[in-house]
């Protein structure tokens, strides 16, 4: 069995540690945590309605996504919308207050998991041209909560959240 030398020679670690030059180097900038949505399903499974729905909502696709990660982006957006509507009347969130209910949703799993079973269930209706009824629940009221948080905290959202859209619905 070989063994590495650690250390020693050219690429060893202390040479990239102290060779160069004699000043520190500034620890390199942290990215922004990049919002990533639960991945379940087959990958590659997400159909052309989907990518143009998605793409219709400002999302950025690839093929790679699958069916069921593409519907429940499609569901929550459905759903935090009718949320608001209940809520704030006939009207629709602004895109910013928008994707932040809808990271709220995809972070919580019991918001995530209640949003695409509902999904399944309100696809099936076939009423996709409606603003959707929905069950007055736990979920409900989290995301209301969070809806009512947002719109109402002045430093939330670089304060563009009061005021909300009306917008045509998926």
């Amino acid at each position: 069995m070989k063994r590495r030398r650690s250390g020693k020679g050219r690429g060893g670690i202390f040479s990239r540690l102290f060779g160069g030059s004699s000043h520190v180097q500034p620890p390199p900038e942290i990215p922004p945590e990049k919002r990533q949505i639960p991945r379940v399903g087959k990958a590659g499974t997400i159909t052309k309605g989907q990518i143009k729905a998605l793409k219709k909502n400002c999302f950025e696709t690839t093929k790679e996504w699958s069916f069921e990660e593409a519907a429940l982006v499609l569901d929550s957006v459905t759903y935090l919308r009718a949320v608001c509507t209940q809520i704030g009347g006939k009207k629709l969130p602004s895109l910013e207050l928008q994707n932040e209910l809808l990271v709220f949703i995809l972070k919580d799993k019991d918001l995530h998991d209640y949003v695409r079973n509902w999904g399944n269930n309100w696809r099936k209706t076939g009423n996709k041209d409606e603003i959707p009824g929905l069950k007055h629940n736990s979920q409900f009221k989290k995301v209301a909560e969070k809806v009512t948080k947002l719109i109402n905290e002045p430093d939330n959202l670089n304060g563009n959240h009061q005021e909300i859209k009306k917008e045509k619905t998926i």
